[in-house]
C-alpha cells in the first residue's frame, strides 16, 4: 500500500472493536485506536471534538489517511485541518455536523441507551447475529462517556467551514439506508466539496463497515489508491 498509513477512529460510544472487520482488510499498514475513556484507553474523559483531535494530533508523525466513523469523522475533519501529515480523509457514515435530538441526550443522561436509536443505526436487512454482537458492544463503554460523546457531536458547529477549507483528497462512504445522517447527505457534502469522492453502499445502515464489509473494504481501497497516486 505504498508509504501511506491508515488511522481508524471510531464513533460516539464505540471502541476500536467497531473496526473488527479490518482483520479481512488487504492492507497491513493501519492503526485502530480507542479514544480516551473508551475501551482500553484509560486517559481522562475528553468532552469536545476539538480536544479529541488535539489528543490524536500529536501521534500522527507520518503520511496518513484518517478514516473516521460518525463522530470519528468529525474528529478526522479537525485532524486534517491541524496536521499536514494527513494526506487524505475518509468520512464513514459521517457528515460535517451531527446534532443529536435532545430526547436522546436526556435518555443517555438518565443512564439509558435508547432502544429506538439502537435499531435505527442498522439497515432493515441486518443479521440477527450482528445485532447481538452490537448489543454486547454497548456494554464496553460507560453510559456517561457515551452521553459526553453525543453532547460533543451536538456542540460541534465548525465542521462545514473546516471541511470546505481542506485541500486534500476527501471521500465519504455512506450507507443507502443510514437513518442517522441528513437525507441526501452525499449531495450536501458535494455541494461543499465538489471534488469529494462519494461512495454510497446499497443496503447498509449507519455501521457500513460492519454491515457491508466487503463493499466497504473495496470502496476504501479504491480511495487509498487515488491518494497514493497524488502523494507520490
Amino acid at each position: 500500500m505504498g508509504n501511506l498509513k491508515l488511522l481508524f477512529i471510531h464513533g460516539a460510544g464505540g471502541t476500536r472493536s467497531k473496526w473488527r472487520s479490518l482483520k479481512n482488510f488487504s492492507s497491513s499498514v493501519y492503526e485502530v485506536i480507542d479514544l480516551p475513556a473508551h475501551g482500553d484507553n484509560e486517559f481522562n474523559i475528553i468532552s469536545s471534538i476539538q480536544d479529541y483531535a488535539a489528543y490524536i494530533d500529536q501521534s500522527i508523525q507520518e503520511d496518513t489517511i484518517v478514516v473516521g466513523h460518525s463522530m470519528g469523522g468529525l474528529i478526522a475533519i479537525e485532524l486534517a485541518a491541524r496536521n499536514k501529515k494527513v494526506k487524505g480523509l475518509v468520512l464513514v457514515a459521517s457528515f460535517y455536523e451531527l446534532p443529536v435530538h435532545p430526547k436522546i441526550l436526556d435518555k443517555l443522561a438518565d443512564g439509558e441507551f435508547p432502544e429506538s436509536l439502537f435499531h435505527a443505526s442498522y439497515s432493515k436487512e441486518v443479521s440477527e447475529s450482528l445485532l447481538e454482537e452490537e448489543r454486547q458492544e454497548l456494554d464496553l463503554v460507560p453510559i456517561e462517556i457515551t452521553h459526553a460523546d453525543f453532547q460533543a457531536c451536538t456542540e460541534y458547529l465548525e465542521g462545514r467551514a473546516v471541511l470546505s477549507s481542506l485541500k486534500i483528497p476527501i471521500c465519504a462512504i455512506l450507507g443507502s439506508q443510514d437513518k442517522l445522517l441528513p437525507r441526501g447527505a452525499g449531495d450536501l457534502l458535494r455541494n461543499i466539496k465538489p471534488d469529494m469522492h462519494i461512495l454510497e453502499i446499497e443496503g447498509s445502515g449507519h455501521y457500513v463497515m460492519l454491515e457491508k464489509q466487503e463493499e466497504f473494504h473495496n470502496a476504501l481501497n479504491e480511495f487509498v489508491q487515488i491518494v497514493e497516486k497524488q502523494t507520490v
